[in-house]
């Protein structure tokens, strides 16, 4: 099976509301800030609404990573924004965000050729092979060594990963850090601890991974939380995350929270019309 291009992104399934739809308004009206006067500025007030449950900054933040407006153009950071938008609540896929690019858009057609790779046959696949290898850029260098794992070529993977990675690509150093066999034990924690600062769902992953026993069935649950709070304060806080956040709370762990803190975990952990698990 195909290691998913989407690694991240896609678990990306959160919900911003609270039990009461009310909450959810009047924090949002309270994360609105003045317009800011430079492009860094303004990705700062984006991610603070987005913290507060604005899914449309979300979409916004995707568009400031898809032209590279105050913050470095990344086409993994783009489809993680748009994620969040669609877990916020806005009625988005990544498929209709990238359907509505302009045609000559260089991610649209990243897009693409890696769908196209998925449904067809290993005749098409080599011309989406070709097609990778002229674009030339970082992205699709990992796109290729996405595709080298499909095929189980690990090696030529690697050194395309490596490549790609030493550009600045996102999704190549995510992917390094992510060995494509299952479990928790494979993943290098010290990388990804290394890449979260550019990479924040590596927060995410790094609290998924100590608050689940190891292979000796320990935990780390203070330090899994301090990981969930950094992905909050990035934005790309699941709700899987949250709910685990304020239950060690809610319990006497080790933690400070504000008030704030607590509204915006709820409105993570706690979607419309359901209760905490």
């Amino acid at each position: 099976m195909m290691k998913s291009w989407m690694i991240g992104a896609a678990a990306f399934v959160l919900l911003a509301s609270c039990s009461e739809r009310q909450l959810v308004e009047d924090v949002a009206a309270k994360a609105m800030v003045t317009e800011a006067a430079s492009p860094e500025d303004s990705v700062a007030s984006l991610l603070n609404r987005a913290r507060w449950g604005d899914s449309s900054a979300y979409q916004k933040l995707a568009d400031c990573y898809r032209d590279g407006v105050g913050v470095k153009r990344d086409f993994f950071s783009m489809l993680t924004m748009v994620n969040m938008a669609k877990s916020r609540g806005a009625n988005i896929r990544v498929d209709d965000y990238i359907h509505g690019l302009p045609d000559g858009d260089a991610y649209k057609q990243l897009f693409l050729l890696m769908d196209r790779y998925k449904w067809s046959t290993e005749e098409n696949n080599d011309s989406v092979v070709q097609a990778l290898r002229a674009t030339g850029s970082m992205e699709a260098n990992a796109l290729l060594g996405i595709i080298a794992f499909d095929q189980g070529d690990s090696i030529s993977a690697t050194n395309l990963f490596n490549a790609s990675a030493e550009q600045g690509c996102t999704l190549a150093e995510l992917m390094l850090a992510v060995p494509d066999k299952p479990g928790p034990s494979t993943i290098d924690t010290i990388r990804l601890c290394a890449i979260a600062e550019r990479v924040p769902i590596a927060y995410s992953m790094l609290g998924d991974i100590y608050w689940k026993p190891d292979e000796n069935g320990n935990t780390n649950m203070p330090l899994a939380v301090k990981f969930y709070m950094e992905a909050e304060k990035h934005g790309v806080l699941e709700e899987q995350g949250a709910n685990r956040v304020l239950s060690y709370y809610r319990k006497g762990g080790n933690i400070l929270l504000t008030d704030d803190d607590v509204k915006r975990l709820q409105l993570i952990a706690e979607p419309e019309g359901r209760s905490e698990e």
